[in-house]
């Protein structure tokens, strides 16, 4: 088996700079780079990456734990982190957790392990505490606003961007709101935020006025069953998504309902079915969300930045 000391012999290079293109140092002058790369290819050599991991101290692996893998929003994260690493020759490693905070703990342990350069969490089943923890380990980016100082954040104003879509159907005249969320008030935070913007907007309260649990379109077309059914149903709808919103779409459609007219469905993340339904959405921007999360999680410096949220309208 071929060493990194025969494609130095051969090459005529020494040992420090085939390690560097073995290591893909950027400054390396390009005709070094393909005479080295060429005797690799020749001789078939495949570097120890254990070996090379515990000598430079890095993996450039970075772990991202996502609650879902087939979620429109976490999607667009990960879209957004993918495209990232891809440009700083990192590699992503996804680890799903559907909200199990057992499995979760199983991936923070990861980073004890050395077994990943750092974390990013894009949404979280354990407590604060708990993930404060395992930063002496290594850093970790969250996708939430928060203010402990020992976590870099990538994160939305989720209760301006919810207070902003109440506050534009309220100025339109409806009253009769309803909205959609994932978890529960009682362990999701943006929901807490969605149901207190309600509150705040429409000086009512909600618990009567939104219904949990919604991921797909499929959730949509239950949701619109049970909204549409109601004797005194809403005039509009907030989904946590532009499928959701495309089922409730749906099934107004089959209802005979007009719309906009006499039901106006908002979405989220300006997604391509958003669009070509011609209803409006709140855009939270989870693509750059995602890449600024990458770049945070590789700064030494602890830092909050704040992901720009906007109301999309139809053409």
């Amino acid at each position: 088996m071929a060493s990194i000391r025969d494609i130095a012999r051969l090459s005529g290079y020494s040992v420090s700079m085939v390690s560097r293109v073995l290591n893909q140092h950027p400054y390396v002058k390009a005709e070094k780079r393909a005479h080295i790369q060429k005797i690799i290819a020749e001789l078939d050599y495949t570097a120890n990456q254990n070996a090379v991991n515990l000598s430079i101290g890095k993996t450039r692996l970075i772990g991202v734990i996502s609650p879902y893998t087939n979620h429109a929003c976490f999607d667009k994260i990960i879209k957004g982190i993918l495209s990232e690493a891809f440009k700083l020759n990192y590699i992503i490693l996804l680890l799903p957790t559907n909200y199990d905070p057992q499995k979760e703990l199983k991936h923070l342990e990861l980073l004890k392990q050395k077994r990943i350069d750092g974390l990013i969490i894009t949404s979280r089943a354990n407590p604060w505490e708990t993930i404060k923890s395992y930063t002496s380990y290594g850093p970790i980016t969250v996708c939430e606003e928060t203010e402990h100082p020992e976590l870099s954040a990538a994160y939305s104003d989720r209760k301006a961007s919810y207070q902003e879509v109440f506050t534009y159907l309220k100025q339109l005249g409806h009253s009769n709101v309803a909205f959609t969320s994932v978890r529960e008030k009682t362990i999701s935070n943006s929901t807490q935020q969605l149901v207190q913007a309600y509150q705040d907007i429409f000086q009512t309260p909600a618990d009567f006025h939104y219904l949990t649990n919604c991921d797909t379109y499929e959730d949509g077309l239950r949701v619109g069953e049970l909204f549409l059914n109601q004797k005194k149903r809403p005039t509009a709808i907030y989904a946590n998504g532009d499928e959701i919103a495309a089922g409730i779409y749906s099934i107004a459609v089959k209802k005979g309902i007009n719309i906009p007219e006499d039901l106006l469905v908002v979405g989220e993340e300006d997604l391509s079915i958003g669009k070509a339904l011609h209803f409006p959405s709140m855009n939270h921007q989870l693509e750059d969300l995602g890449k600024v999360a990458l770049q945070l999680v590789l700064n030494p410096t602890i830092t909050k930045q704040l992901i720009p949220h906007f109301l999309t309208f139809p053409n």
